[in-house]
């Protein structure tokens, strides 16, 4: 019997006995009178410091609130760092189950739902993750004024705000933003507008005006927008940087073998799940969608899930990933940048971006890579042998090498840690309703994406690799994309995207054919049906296939870019385009390659030599 401050509760337990060991069962059932499971749940794990226990709870929805929620410092890159309140605390514990019967959670507040930190042998499975109230401002936009710059809003009636001023703020439990990040979703196809672009008021120009014209009916002035939101549209902001990625749902740090299964997050105040430094985590039928029947576009304030310098396998499959602000996926390692050398063999990094600071990065004995942070060109390989991160935001470190041979100008280079390389399987997955992209990938491991659907507002899979703005490598060695369907991707406007962009970020005039920074990408038996020219972009690959695929043009909007390619290649090795489907895609499309060593194309698509003018850094 546990005992907290609301009631007393009684828990009943089992034993399950292995070879190695008991782990106890503890049932926690549903009790309508229980205003808060939070001491209840925290009593339970604290009484199995190192685990060995399964937690699990019948059908019910429980509410968890963060006054007696234990506070832990999470380090969550991608996110915002800090102390949170956090529901279920897994540390440093082995062979813990959470299973859910159907049972949905519900949160109250600023807290964290579950963090699984130094531990091993995690699995959550059969529940839902939601909050009180939405971490997003929506409403439908009744008018608008292009003269005055202004639009009329129906706020939906599950918001919480107030007017100061001229200042709108937006609220939930013990938490309230201001206006700030911003964008404009189509409420028959729950997408973004299409060329919502247009549409974006930039934070940087400052807050809107607010002003309440009757109850739940607001008027927003000082747009600063290319063009006021049309008549209809549904209007979501979801406040500030530094405070809409305060709360992710889920995250797993410095840990390994962690699964989930029939996990449903309705609602995050970050990323749904955030994997760090971690091993070996599989998501099945992981889901991000909308309550049905929700008038709501919004379901997460960012990425669907995120793994950072995490090795071995990650597997997501038979997962439905929608209506997030950001992408479903992003799996990729870190450069941080050389500030200067302190000794022969001591250097001094910072890592290059905020939300990547306190990121556990490397370990003793681990093997780093130099890179010239524009070319992205390899300079060394050394043995890392003492790192200090008394600094968050600058870690000294001391290797096995003469550093003074290698790196001449030491803020030439960035450093990455070669030993979190992970392989990915993601297989049976959906992608739409979302702002960003679909999947991005920039790990060397062992890549398949197969057998899933892709709609998202800008590129489908992106692959990239950075050393100078989000600072997030690496490059990839064996990727292969295969029997996928990707219908009417791009649609966002701002700038050109590709279904498959393959776009390390390196200048024009630091690319050449004798160094290629990805190696082998395959494209095969996909179906393409988009409106946009571009469909393939790639830059600086030694092998890439684009085999047997269907291209279809659908006409269901004006492309935003005609002056494209439909395959662009730039400064790659062996590129192979053949047997692909061309019947009925664009009648004057072309593909254009760009400095390539050797091409065979088989197709009947006139080829040029005329690079994508205003993609990034052409």
């Amino acid at each position: 019997m546990f005992t907290n401050n609301i009631r007393t509760i009684t828990v009943f337990f089992a034993f399950v006995c292995a070879l190695a060991g008991c782990r106890q069962t503890v049932d926690v059932h549903f009790d309508p009178s229980v205003a808060d499971y939070t001491p209840v749940v925290r009593e339970i794990l604290e009484n199995h410091p190192e685990g060995n226990i399964t937690l699990r709870f019948g059908k019910g929805v429980y509410p968890f609130y963060p006054e007696k929620a234990p506070e832990e410092f999470l380090n969550v890159s991608n996110n915002d760092s800090g102390n949170k309140r956090v529901a279920f605390l897994l540390k440093n514990m082995k062979n813990v189950r959470i299973a859910g019967d159907e049972t949905d959670f519900m949160f109250h507040g600023s807290m964290t739902p579950f963090a699984v930190k130094g531990s091993e042998n995690v699995e959550i499975s059969g529940i839902s993750i939601d909050y009180d109230y939405p971490w997003t401002f929506e409403g439908t936009v009744l008018s608008n004024d292009p003269v005055n710059r202004s639009f009329v809003v129906k706020v939906f009636s599950d918001s919480k705000y107030r007017i100061v001023g001229d200042r709108l703020l937006f609220s939930g439990y013990d938490w309230e933003y201001p206006m700030g990040e911003s964008i404009v979703f189509d409420p028959s196809t729950h997408r973004p507008w299409f060329d919502t672009a247009a549409y974006d008021h930039g934070y940087w120009s400052g807050e809107m005006g607010a002003r309440e014209i009757e109850p739940g009916v607001v008027e927003f002035t000082r747009l600063s927008a290319r063009d006021v939101p049309p008549v209809g549209s549904i209007w979501d902001d979801k406040g500030p940087t530094k405070l809409n990625r305060l709360y992710p749902a889920i995250a797993v740090l410095c840990s390994k073998n962690v699964t989930l299964e029939n996990v449903h997050v309705y609602r995050s105040g970050g990323m749904s799940l955030i994997a760090e430094y971690s091993a070996d985590v599989t998501l099945r039928n992981f889901s991000t969608a909308a309550h049905e029947g929700s008038m709501r576009m919004i379901t997460s304030s960012a990425d669907a899930t995120h793994f950072v310098n995490c090795k071995g396998v990650i597997t997501l499959e038979d997962c439905r990933f929608e209506s997030m602000l950001d992408d479903a996926t992003n799996v990729h390692g870190i450069y941080m940048l050389v500030d200067t050398l302190l000794s022969s063999n001591m250097l001094r990094a910072s890592f290059g971006h905020f939300q990547q600071e306190g990121n556990h990065f490397a370990e003793e004995g681990d093997v780093l890579r130099f890179v010239d942070k524009t070319s992205l060109r390899p300079v060394a390989e050394v043995t890392l042998t003492s790192i200090d991160k008394s600094d968050r935001q600058r870690y000294v470190m001391t290797v096995d090498a003469n550093l003074e041979s290698i790196l001449a100008e030491p803020k030439r280079y960035a450093v990455e840690n070669t030993e979190r390389v992970a392989s990915a399987i993601i297989r049976n997955c959906s992608v739409e309703y979302n702002r960003a992209r679909s999947l991005l990938i920039s790990t060397p491991g062992d890549i398949l994406i197969e057998n899933c659907r892709f709609g998202s507002m800008m590129a489908g899979i992106r692959i990239c690799g950075d050393a100078n703005y989000w600072f997030e490598s690496g490059n990839t060695r064996n990727v292969v994309i295969r029997g996928n369907k990707f219908t009417d991707l791009a649609i966002g406007g701002r700038e050109p995207q590709a279904i498959l962009q393959i776009d390390p970020i390196i200048p024009r005039d630091s690319r050449s054919n004798d160094f290629f920074y990805h190696d082998r990408i395959v494209f095969e038996n996909n179906e393409v049906s988009t409106f946009d020219n571009q469909i393939i972009y790639a830059l600086s690959v030694k092998s890439l296939e684009i085999k047997n695929n269907k291209f279809v043009d659908t006409g269901t909007y004006a492309p935003l870019f005609p002056m494209l390619s439909v395959i662009d290649v730039q400064y790659c090795g062996d590129v192979k385009i053949v047997g692909n489907d061309f019947s009925k895609w664009k009648k004057d499309a072309t593909i254009s390659i760009h400095n390539c060593v050797e091409v065979e194309n088989d197709s009947d698509v006139e080829v040029v030599d005329s690079p994508n003018p205003v993609f990034f850094q052409s």
